[in-house]
């Protein structure tokens, strides 16, 4: 993670199905806003899926789309 990168963090649900997913991006207003609009859009992206690893597979192209880089743990 960049020295100026802070983790954003979210917990995804679909039906039973739970994963938290980690993000590194900046630490700044800006990108707090695009984190919180992100989460947001996420309801019509899961409406689009049939099953979980669809859902998870979109989300993470929708954050990394919006600059946010996965931390796999």
């Amino acid at each position: 993670m960049e020295r100026n990168n802070k983790p954003y963090i979210i917990c995804l649900k679909f039906g039973t199905w739970r994963n938290e997913l980690w993000f590194s991006a900046p630490d700044d207003e800006n990108t707090k806003a695009e984190w919180d609009k992100a989460i947001a859009e996420l309801p019509d992206i899961s409406a689009r899926c049939a099953n979980s690893n669809e859902f998870m597979s979109a989300a993470v192209d929708h954050f990394e789309e919006r600059g946010f880089v996965r931390i796999r743990r």
